[in-house]
């Protein structure tokens, strides 16, 4: 996937090249000259969420310069060195292309699950918050001790059936990282 040429460095992102890349990190224009100059020679791995779940475009230069630019494809929102065993790297194996396959299916795989129950989730999410609404104003207005009971009962395990659905989603997102970093990284 190519990258916009007009993309601008965010200020997390011009921090970070200060920081790890000090030799080009002067000023806001060299650093993001450095970064394009990076990303004209980039891998693209895919769309892959950070810690926050905020989704991003990720890019790696020679298995060892991750690059993420925002999911509108507007700026750049970090870059890091990755950690790369060398030895393991530079061992030749004659199938290291079959399992690059497999490794970038199953990521391919991985998105389009998390797409599908990130999708299910925003209308669950809202059909169980309208639920819960309902329970919260049938609590007010009803006399009965029982009923109210019964409504805090429904309202805890819808609260709960989001939660549970929340956390899948971020399990998907932890395996889709890790995936993608063996990707970039070439380490399988």
């Amino acid at each position: 996937m190519e990258y916009p040429r007009n993309i601008e460095l965010s200020t997390h992102a011009f921090e970070r090249v200060q920081e790890r890349f000090p030799d080009y990190g002067k000023n806001k224009k060299m650093a993001t000259d450095y970064i394009r100059s990076i990303l004209k020679n980039s891998e693209y791995i895919g769309v892959v969420p950070d810690q926050d779940g905020k989704d991003s475009h990720m890019y790696v230069f020679n298995h060892s310069i991750a690059v993420h630019i925002s999911y509108e494809m507007e700026a750049i929102t970090t870059i890091y060195r990755i950690e790369v065993d060398t030895v393991k790297r530079n061992k030749q194996i004659g199938f290291r292309s079959k399992v690059e396959e497999l490794y970038k299916k199953e990521f391919r795989k991985i998105h389009r699950t998390e797409s599908s129950k990130r999708k299910q989730m925003k209308y669950s999410k809202a059909k169980n918050e309208a639920e819960i609404a309902a329970l919260r104003y049938k609590q007010l207005v009803t006399r009965s001790e029982n009923v109210r009971e019964a409504c805090a009962k429904r309202i805890v395990e819808l609260q709960n059936e989001i939660l549970i659905k929340e956390n899948e989603i971020k399990d998907m997102q932890v395996l889709k990282r890790s995936v993608a970093y063996a990707i970039a990284t070439a380490s399988y």
